[in-house]
C-alpha cells in the first residue's frame, strides 16, 4: 500500500480554474445589464471630453507663453525631413557629376606665382 503526498501544484491548478468560471460567470452577467454598459459609455464619454478640454488648455497655455504648441512642432519636424531630403539628394547629384569629395572642400587656387626675382649683376 503506496501513498502519494498530494500534489500542491495540482491543487492550485484546481483553486484557479474554479476562481475562473466564478468570474467569467458573474462578470458576464454583470456586463450583460443595460445599467452597467450605460455607465461604462459615460466614463468613455467623459474621459474623452476631459482629454479634448486638456488639449484645448495646453494650447492656449503655450500660445500664452509664445511657444509652439505640438501640432506646429510636428509640422516644422515634417518641413525639416524634407529640406534634409533635398539636400541629400543635391550632394549626391554634385558627387555624381564628380564635383565635391563629400567632406573634403574644394581645392582653393592661390595667387599665381609667375613674377620672376629681379636677376642679380654679375660681379
Amino acid at each position: 500500500m503506496s501513498t502519494t503526498p498530494p500534489d500542491p501544484t495540482a491543487l492550485f491548478r484546481t483553486m484557479i480554474g474554479e476562481w475562473e468560471k466564478l468570474t467569467n460567470s458573474v462578470g458576464g452577467q454583470t456586463f450583460k445589464t443595460d445599467e452597467v454598459a450605460r455607465l461604462i459609455g459615460g466614463a468613455s464619454n467623459a474621459t474623452a471630453q476631459a482629454q479634448a478640454a486638456f488639449h484645448g488648455l495646453m494650447e492656449r497655455a503655450l500660445a500664452a507663453a509664445n511657444m509652439p504648441s505640438r501640432g506646429e512642432v510636428e509640422d516644422l519636424s515634417a518641413r525639416i525631413a524634407r529640406i534634409e531630403g533635398a539636400l541629400f539628394r543635391i550632394e549626391a547629384k554634385i558627387d555624381a557629376l564628380g564635383g565635391g569629395g563629400g567632406d573634403k572642400p574644394a581645392p582653393v587656387s592661390g595667387p599665381s606665382r609667375n613674377r620672376q626675382p629681379p636677376a642679380t649683376p654679375d660681379a
